[in-house]
């Protein structure tokens, strides 16, 4: 069971049912409930590892001891594992299936966070088993996130919410959005993604960069509707998890986009490495080395591979270049009598360039895949004959690009206003009949009306 299968989607309509015909002090049984039946449907080889993480990690918040032995053990406990999931990566061995759950990245950042949280004293442990367990399976985020803090999403999820009719269309809204997202543009952009890849040295020159830059539409666009899905469902039951992307394709800096882009994770790796490592407050030169290691983990998290860390330090590189160059630029621009707005627009540009350059790294299998798809990039444009134009029909291509112009209209307006919001001040009528033409151009348009199936989405697979 995925978050765009028919069988999630009623399986929603049940637990909103049971939600709000229970009394408003039980209502979370309700999502505890429908949970463990997520689990179970989407899962059920996993959950004997989940309920390890749930158990272990409640206890051990429950009887915290300010020593840091205790604390190091908790973490070796509680999210064992994960630890294993990475051991398995560098010693290949084999793993009986019970003991990697879904979403098991997520999760376990999710519990080390809370444990952190308990051991600095920044929030108080858990008391009730079922609420814990509660916050760490809730299911509309467990499979990309966000990645919850147990301060801000644990009394949303205890307390009972009463029905609000805006909050269950906003929801829907997010819905829909994160569907027109995921089989407009990500499922369509991940072809042409898919063959680049596939086979390097097969496109070359223009279509080369075609196919680099749809992995990171493709990325985006499947990343940010799978936020908009959970944020959907979740504020069907009046519950609002946390935004986690900001317009990052507006940014005029790495650091600017990496502050944009999988806030939850950014977020994390800040609260809970960079800033225990000492942050900024030790000199430039430990400033330096502490970004270097929330990038190095961040690739770990990632995957273990030596693509994955060359990534993480280039990406870390960036920062650290940026920072070292941005008074030189400056001065350069001044001397050039650049205008402001023309700064600010080659900035975004060069940022944008940098961010896509960075996913060879990511997306390619190995480092002769990487040597090969940067050579593709410069060699004269070329490509089979047979396959169409990265495996698109030119009808395909058109849809994608209309769909990817409408979102990004739709980005640029919602910088400043709520669209949102200006939709739920209508007419009942006119809302209605956006939702159905939203729903007709998911059903009509969609990447399966081409006989492709919908893909997983991408950061369930960490």
């Amino acid at each position: 069971m995925s978050y765009i299968s028919l069988n999630y989607y009623l399986l929603v309509a049940v637990i909103f049912a049971a939600y709000y015909l229970l009394p408003m002090r039980v209502r979370w049984c309700a999502l505890l409930a429908g949970s463990a039946a997520f689990f179970y449907l989407a899962d059920a080889p996993g959950i004997p590892a989940l309920c390890w993480m749930i158990v272990t990690s409640f206890f051990a918040a429950r009887f915290m001891r300010k020593q840091r032995g205790y604390f190091i053990a908790s973490l070796a406990v509680s999210v064992l594992p994960f630890w294993i999931h990475l051991l398995r990566q560098v010693v290949s061995f084999e793993v009986p299936r019970f003991f990697i759950p879904m979403g098991l990245s997520y999760l376990s950042l999710q519990v080390i966070g809370y444990l952190a949280d308990v051991y600095k004293g920044k929030t108080a442990a858990e008391t009730n088993l079922a609420k814990y367990a509660l916050f760490v399976s809730f299911f509309p985020q467990v499979v990309q996130g966000p990645i919850p803090r147990f301060s801000k999403l644990a009394p949303q999820l205890a307390e009972g919410h009463r029905f609000n009719e805006e909050n269950v269309q906003r929801g829907f809204l997010k819905i829909f959005c994160g569907l027109l997202l995921k089989f407009l543009i990500a499922d369509r952009a991940g072809i042409p993604a898919a063959a680049f890849y596939a086979e390097t040295g097969v496109y070359n020159g223009v279509y080369a960069w075609l196919g680099m830059s749809m992995f990171m539409v493709q990325l985006y666009a499947d990343f940010l509707g799978c936020v908009l899905l959970s944020m959907g469902v979740a504020l069907l039951f009046g519950i609002k998890l946390e935004n986690n992307f900001n317009h990052p394709y507006s940014s005029k800096s790495t650091a600017e986009i990496w502050s944009r882009w999988h806030m939850s994770l950014s977020q994390w790796l800040r609260d809970y490495i960079y800033f225990p490592l000492g942050g900024s407050r030790k000199g430039r030169l430990r400033k330096y080395l502490n970004l270097c290691a929330v990038f190095v983990v961040s690739a770990i998290w990632h995957g273990i591979s030596l693509t994955y860390l060359a990534w993480g330090l280039l990406t870390a590189g960036y920062q650290i270049v940026g920072e070292l160059t941005f008074d030189l630029r400056e001065k350069l621009y001044a001397l050039l009598h650049v205008p402001g707005w023309l700064k600010n627009r080659i900035r975004n540009l060069v940022t944008i360039f940098l961010f896509v350059m960075s996913s060879i790294l990511f997306r390619s299998y190995g480092f002769r895949a990487v040597l090969a798809n940067l050579a593709s990039l410069v060699r004269a444009s070329s490509m089979p004959e047979e396959t169409g134009l990265l495996g698109l029909s030119v009808a395909e291509w058109v849809l994608l690009a209309i769909a990817f112009l409408c979102f990004g209209i739709v980005q640029k307006l919602n910088e400043k206003r709520d669209l949102e919001g200006e939709l739920l001040q209508k007419p009942w009528g006119f809302r209605y009949a956006v939702y159905v033409v939203l729903m007709l151009v998911v059903l009509i348009f969609g990447t399966y009306g081409f006989g492709f199936d919908a893909g997983a989405f991408i950061y369930g697979g960490f």
